[in-house]
C-alpha cells in the first residue's frame, strides 16, 4: 500500500534525473515531450544548466514535473503502484498528472505559466520566506501578528510537527522572523525569487483562473491528497478549486501525511530531487517505513520488474 509523495520547488538542481534519462527510454520520451510543450530546451536545461536558468520559477516548476512523472512512470511501469498520492506546492500538480486527472502536456504549460505569474506578481526583493523549527502553530500565529504590524507575512507551508515556512513581504517575515527567534525557535532565512504562498499572490490569481478553467480536468482515478484541504480532491471541480485557491493558501503538508495513514497506506516513496519530503514523513508519521525512488527502483528491477498492481 504505496503512496509516492512529489518533490516541489526548491528541491531542482542541475543534472537531475541523469541517471534516469540514461537507462530509460520511456524517461527520455517524457523529457523530449515537455520539450515539445513548452517549445523550449527544458530537458537541456535540466542536464546543463546553467544553474539560474533552471532555478528560474517557470523553468524549475516543468522541470520538477516532468522528473517527478517520468520517475512514477518508472516505478509503475515495474509494478510499484500507488494507492494515494501526495505532493508539495508544485508537487500537487504532478500527483494530479499520475492521477490522470490533468494530461502532462496541459500541466508542463500551466505551470510554467503558474510560476511566470508568480515572479511578476511581487517584485524581487520585495518578499521573503524564512524556515522556522521548534515552534507550534500558535507561536507561529502570535509571531505572525507581530509581523503583520509591518506589512503581509503569514505560514506558507506546516510541514511537519514544528517545521513550518513563513511567507510575505520582506521587512514583515523579518519582524516575525525576528519573534520567531526570541520564543526560542531555528530560523532559516530561504533563497527564494517570490513569498510563494502568500497573500501578496493575489494579483495571479484572476488570470490563473481563467486558465485552469479553461484546461481539461477530469476526476483523480487515483486518491491525490489536497494541499488546502488536506483531504482527498473527489472531482474535477475541486482539483480546479484547488490549484486556485493553492496560490495564496498555506500547504498543510503535515495534515496531508497523517490522511495518507488514514487511506491506508504503508508506505511513502519519494518521487523528484532531494529528501525533503520524506524527511517531513519521517517527523510526521514516523511509523511509516519510508523509501527514496532509486531505493524503490533498484529494488523493483532487483526482483525482475514483473507487473503485480497497487502494493
Amino acid at each position: 500500500m504505496n503512496a509516492f509523495l512529489f518533490a516541489g520547488q526548491g528541491s531542482e538542481r542541475v543534472g537531475m534525473g541523469a541517471d534516469l534519462t540514461a537507462a530509460c527510454a520511456a524517461c527520455r520520451a517524457k523529457f523530449a515531450a515537455a520539450d515539445e510543450a513548452l517549445g523550449q530546451p527544458l530537458s537541456r536545461w535540466i542536464e546543463e544548466g546553467p544553474e539560474e536558468v533552471l532555478r528560474s520559477t517557470e523553468i524549475a516548476q516543468p522541470a520538477l514535473l516532468t522528473l517527478g512523472v517520468a520517475q512514477a512512470g518508472h516505478l509503475m511501469a515495474r509494478g510499484v503502484w500507488p494507492v494515494a498520492l501526495a505532493g508539495h506546492s508544485l508537487g500537487q500538480y504532478t500527483a494530479l498528472v499520475i492521477a490522470g486527472a490533468l494530461s502532462f502536456s496541459d500541466a508542463v504549460r500551466l505551470v510554467a505559466v503558474r510560476g511566470q505569474l508568480m515572479q511578476r506578481a511581487v517584485p524581487r526583493g520585495a518578499g521573503a520566506m524564512v524556515a522556522v523549527s521548534g515552534l507550534p502553530r500558535e507561536v507561529l500565529a502570535v509571531a505572525c501578528k507581530l509581523g503583520n504590524e509591518h506589512g503581509v507575512v503569514g505560514v506558507a507551508c506546516f510541514n511537519a510537527p514544528g517545521r513550518a515556512v513563513l511567507s510575505g513581504e520582506a521587512d514583515a517575515v523579518a519582524v516575525a522572523a525576528d519573534a520567531c527567534e526570541d520564543f526560542g525557535g531555528g530560523v532559516i532565512a530561504l533563497p527564494v525569487s517570490a513569498p510563494f504562498h502568500s497573500a501578496l499572490l493575489a494579483p495571479m490569481v484572476p488570470r490563473f483562473a481563467r486558465l485552469v478553467a479553461e484546461t481539461p480536468v477530469q476526476t483523480p482515478r487515483i486518491p491525490v491528497v489536497d494541499n488546502v484541504t488536506a483531504q482527498p480532491l473527489r472531482d474535477a471541480d475541486a482539483v480546479r478549486k484547488s490549484l486556485v485557491d493553492q496560490i495564496e493558501a498555506p500547504v498543510l503538508f503535515d495534515d496531508s501525511l497523517r490522511t495518507l495513514v488514514e487511506l491506508g497506506v504503508q508506505r511513502v516513496i519519494g518521487c523528484g530531487p532531494g529528501t525533503a519530503g520524506l524527511k517531513f514523513a519521517s517527523l510526521t508519521i514516523p511509523d511509516v517505513p519510508r523509501a527514496t525512488f532509486e531505493e524503490t527502483a533498484a529494488a523493483a528491477s532487483h526482483v525482475g520488474g514483473a507487473h503485480v498492481g497497487p502494493v
